[in-house]
């Protein structure tokens, strides 16, 4: 018992001086957490293809576009939506979030690399993205306006 509460406090401590050193070597302020958070929450949604937790991250005229193809129509948040269904994600890892407030503290950009297994429509589109996103403040709720997904790497 006492060997169990020992390595549980090691445990504890690890986990501890961890988020002490991501917290130094993210200083981030109150907006940019909560765009992170909202990032998360972005990739959380894909992942368990739920529609009701995605759509309120969403802005009314939110738009995705790929920057590998031009010729594609870029999906609205409606169209976007009613493709989640298509995409099956069965692996993602998050590598990096970097959040930039604009001065008016109502707009963000931010660049998440993410490494995924998915596939559309049975095709296989796994591998390494990198997601621009602009989000956008309005009644002091942060929305997802606009986002450019590149890949990087296929699997």
């Amino acid at each position: 018992m006492k060997r169990n509460l020992i390595i549980a406090g090691m445990l504890m401590l690890g986990l501890l001086s961890v988020y002490v050193v991501q917290t130094a070597a993210h200083p981030w302020t109150p907006s940019q957490k909560k765009i992170v958070n909202l990032e998360r929450q972005y990739f959380m949604a894909l992942e368990a293809q739920d529609q009701e937790l995605m759509a309120p991250l969403l802005h009314e005229n939110f738009v995705l576009s790929s920057m590998q193809s031009a010729t594609s129509l870029d999906p609205d948040k409606e169209s976007f939506l009613a493709a989640m269904p298509k995409q099956h994600v069965t692996w993602l890892d998050i590598e990096h979030i970097k959040v930039q407030i604009e001065r008016n503290g109502n707009a963000a950009r931010s660049v998440v690399n993410v490494s995924m297994t998915k596939t559309v429509d049975g095709k296989d589109h796994s591998g390494d993205y990198e997601v621009i996103s602009v989000w956008v403040r309005e009644g002091g709720q942060w929305k997802l306006l606009n986002r450019q997904i590149k890949l990087l790497s296929p699997s």
